[in-house]
């Protein structure tokens, strides 16, 4: 069986030893301040001791720990900008997002990209051949593509107030008052439970590249293409999808930024919340009028 070499494997020629060039430049500047310490400097002994081993020791991080490439990564940290609201200037610095149109998302280094959302299924509960099914469909799946794609994941706080809403509204309908009681102590202690264990949902995402093309309409149709024929691979597996629209990409993109609410397949902010009950309330109650 032939063996895979990685190609991106780093190699340094070794000039001293087991020291590299980088290493050994370290050593012997460590090695020339100790000896100016001690055969040039009129200091009590103590004092020689406490410097040669705060020089040694930093030596010794810079040769065996890489501290050089620790205090560049340190300094790099620092001066990046780590909170910035959805609604500053700042965080458009942090999108590679140039515009969002057409369901599809344009870089500001070129390409494009579209987002399927994929609705996972609980593959422990179907049965043998169900589960050999999926796989092998999956497989197919993994052949038919021939170009790169990306699987995102996000977490977010489980909801269930859909479902307890729901079943609340069938025990109404029954009119059974003793069954409403069980409800209320099943509804506050699944609140309580999900709260208290923080339990999340998560969601599933491919991300899908365009075809480069001077021609953005060329781009878009060959992404509408590649999405299609990702989420029919998809339905051969019995893996539902759908691919996001243009507002359902502004709700993801903005959840990264703020605290967010999931509702009916979108998240909504306060600010969006705000602007739905605005467009929905009446022009009277808005103004005053009578």
């Amino acid at each position: 069986m032939p063996v895979v070499i990685p190609q991106d494997v780093k190699y340094e020629e070794r000039f001293i030893g087991p020291l590299t060039v980088k290493q050994s430049i370290y050593a012997g500047i460590a090695a020339m301040i100790i000896i100016y310490i001690w055969m040039f400097t009129e200091i009590f002994t103590a004092v020689k001791i406490i410097l040669s081993l705060i020089v040694g020791g930093l030596a010794a991080g810079f040769v065996m720990l890489n501290l050089d490439i620790m205090l560049l990564n340190l300094f790099a940290f620092v001066r990046v900008k780590k909170k910035a609201s959805w609604l500053s200037p700042d965080a458009q610095g942090l999108l590679d997002i140039r515009d969002i149109r057409a369901d599809t998302v344009f870089l500001k280094k070129g390409g494009a990209i579209g987002l399927i959302k994929v609705t996972p299924i609980n593959f422990g509960m179907l049965s043998k051949e169900d589960q050999d099914s999926v796989i092998y469909g999956f497989l197919e799946f993994l052949n038919t593509i021939n170009f790169p794609i990306q699987i995102v994941m996000k977490s977010i706080n489980l909801d269930i107030n859909d479902y307890l809403s729901a079943l609340k509204h069938r025990i109404e309908e029954r009119d059974d008052k003793i069954s409403l009681a069980y409800y209320e102590h099943f509804a506050s202690y699944m609140r309580d439970y999900i709260e208290s264990t923080r339990i999340n949902d998560r969601l599933f995402y491919i991300v899908v590249p365009a075809k480069k093309h001077w021609d953005e309409r060329e781009v878009i149709r060959s992404l509408d293409t590649r999405c299609k024929n990702i989420m029919d691979a998809l339905a051969f597996s019995g893996i539902n999808s759908e691919r996001l629209n243009k507002q359902q990409l502004l709700n993801l993109y903005a959840s990264y930024f703020t605290e967010t609410l999931w509702l009916d397949e979108d998240f909504v902010t306060a600010v969006t919340m705000y602007r739905k009950m605005w467009k929905r309330a009446p022009r009277a109650a808005v103004y005053g009028e009578v």
